[in-house]
């Protein structure tokens, strides 16, 4: 597993302050529901998905002299693949002009904001140093290691931003600062364009792509994710297509430097998210690779059915003692909410968005999901205690597994933009609680619909999700999915369809942490050589040597605490 951390706290802004009536459009203000809590289903298209066209585009509109680091004018995706949504309408899941409503509805002030225009003699200059070019680069701005991290041999790191529009369809409207990091080493290397789906980190990690490719990396911070966030948030805009717009800007700002092959790649979120910038922009980049990446339905039923059986025949006794362990710690409720009362008073923590009764009952339902998203079976019998284990005991295993303060306010605000987008579009596990019967007293709320953030009002997205898969089953191409066998997430792994070139590969007994360096020697070999494959590398007759320890750091939601400290799976 990736080293973990978690969001600095002086990073996390105040999220649930910083909605406001800013976006652009004129359509007439509404009264919108005020409690995070569904407003309807909306079977239509959403939010305006005509991009901006490229980098110097304050307060030009769609045309801008093609002053975008030497791409079209018309280069944002108005006709890549957006208007043919592989078979489930016109509608593709947020490329209408109609954005669910939740936009306040008030006309923008034009932000004035101006890059200027690209100097492409600078930026092409392979003579001249990787610091000069960036810094020509319009709306980017550049630090070259600016806290002195330890770099890896033979590159160089930068921390960026990238001045990006909050509302691609109306660049000359609000914009904000998207931070990226770069690992560079040489710009006719391939380049691995990675993303956590959620924060970046500003130390140099390489993923096991780069390190397998010897490439470049450039790291994107998820918009709405600290310090990535406009202000104030106009949370409509916090869809998969406007993230998607989002890196096309990126690759397109930076592709006139970086020559060579390009691929995306991330992990859980951040593999979906991957893919939904390739079924956007299926031309940015030359290939995919996601890890552990689902594609979830709203309530999603296959969730349940995947855990009641997980590791089959082999894995029975854990799953009853997994069973045993939940039904005990219920069956001492009051008890183990007298615990989690003094833990909270002791670390400082506030549960006003859950209270400590639906907290605990989530806590015991993630743990069983957690622990084969996280953990190994071969220390059941060690993580799970015995159902005589003393209240201490049941408490802190609840805790090791799945993080009692994820459930407490902070816990919630940092990741309010994830649950955000699980509430509208990504889709949310069904809850697996029915084995515990009466013991549950709150049926039904460990969704997305009960975490996404108060008063910010929601309309789900049924056709977001098909329009990915069907996208992949109809045009993918270039494609690979690796998953964990344990992993609860596998339950939504993406399904191949006829997408050309394309492989998935499944981790047998691997979790949430899955990787190519876990599968077979052989299995690993053949994806290697797809991989070299896609970039035009020839292959070495010594494969490099990755060391997992060394991938970024991993941003999550209930992230246990022990994979926040850097200890690796």
């Amino acid at each position: 597993m990736a080293r973990a951390a978690r969001f600095a706290p002086l990073l996390l802004l105040p999220l649930l302050t910083l909605f406001g009536p800013v976006a652009c459009g004129d359509d007439e203000p509404d009264a919108s529901p005020d409690s995070g809590t569904q407003v309807g289903d909306a079977g239509g298209g959403t939010d305006a998905g005509i991009p901006d066209s490229g980098i110097s585009d304050a307060g030009a509109g769609a045309q801008d002299a093609g002053t975008d680091a030497g791409t079209s004018p018309q280069d944002a995706g108005s006709e890549d693949a957006g208007t043919d949504d592989a078979g489930t309408g016109t509608a593709d899941a947020g490329t209408g002009t109609v954005d669910a409503g939740t936009d306040g509805g008030v006309a923008c002030t034009p932000s004035g904001w101006d890059a200027g225009t690209a100097d492409t003699d600078v930026i092409t200059d392979t003579s001249l140093d990787i610091l000069v070019r960036l810094r020509a680069i319009p709306g980017l701005t550049v630090q070259e290691n600016p806290n002195g991290a330890r770099v890896p041999q033979g590159y160089r790191f930068f921390i960026m931003t990238l001045n990006q529009p909050a509302d691609h369809a109306h660049p000359e409207c609000q914009r904000f600062e998207q931070r990226v990091t770069l690992l560079h080493t040489a710009d006719t290397n391939p380049t691995v364009l990675f993303t956590g789906g959620y924060g970046v980190s500003v130390a140099p990690g390489r993923s096991e792509l780069t390190q397998l490719l010897g490439g470049n990396q450039i790291s994107v911070e998820h918009r709405f994710f600290p310090p990535s966030i406009p202000v104030p948030a106009d949370w409509s805009h916090l869809t998969i297509r406007q993230s998607a717009d989002d890196f096309h800007r990126i690759a397109q700002a930076l592709k006139p430097i970086y020559t060579g092959k390009w691929v995306s790649t991330g992990g859980s979120k951040g593999g979906e998210t991957v893919v939904f910038f390739r079924r956007y922009h299926p031309d940015d980049v030359d290939a995919t690779v996601a890890y552990v990446a689902p594609l979830a339905r709203r309530d999603d039923e296959r969730f349940p059915a995947f855990q009641a059986v997980v590791g089959g025949a082999a894995q029975a006794a854990c799953r009853e003692r997994l069973w045993a362990f939940q039904r005990e710690v219920l069956s001492r409720r009051e008890r183990m909410l007298d615990l989690y009362r003094a833990h909270a008073a002791e670390q400082g923590l506030q549960f006003t968005r859950l209270g400590f009764e639906l907290a605990l009952e989530h806590a015991v339902i993630e743990t069983y999901f957690a622990f084969w998203q996280y953990d190994v079976p071969s220390r059941c019998t060690q993580s799970i205690p015995e159902p005589t284990a003393t209240d201490e005991a049941l408490f802190a295993t609840l805790d090791y597994e799945v993080g009692l303060d994820n459930f407490a306010d902070p816990g919630l605000d940092a990741y309010a933009a994830y649950y955000y987008q699980a509430a509208l579009e990504l889709g949310w596990p069904r809850p697996y609680e029915e084995h515990l019967g009466a013991l549950i007293h709150h049926p039904g709320t460990d969704t997305g619909d009960v975490y996404s953030p108060p008063g910010i009002p929601f309309v789900f997205r049924p056709e977001a999700m098909p329009d990915i898969q069907d996208w992949v089953s109809v045009h993918g191409e270039r494609l690979m999915f690796i998953y964990g066998g344990l992993d609860p997430w596998t339950a939504a792994a993406f399904v191949l369809g006829n997408a050309q070139d394309s492989f998935l590969y499944k981790v047998e007994g691997g979790n949430h942490g899955a990787r190519i360096n876990h599968l077979p020697p052989d299995v690993q070999a053949t994806a290697k050589a797809h991989i070299n494959r896609w970039m035009g590398v020839a292959p070495l007759k010594r494969a490099p040597k990755v060391s997992l320890a060394e991938e970024p750091p991993t941003f999550a939601p209930r992230l246990p605490p022990r994979l926040r400290s850097g200890l690796h799976r």
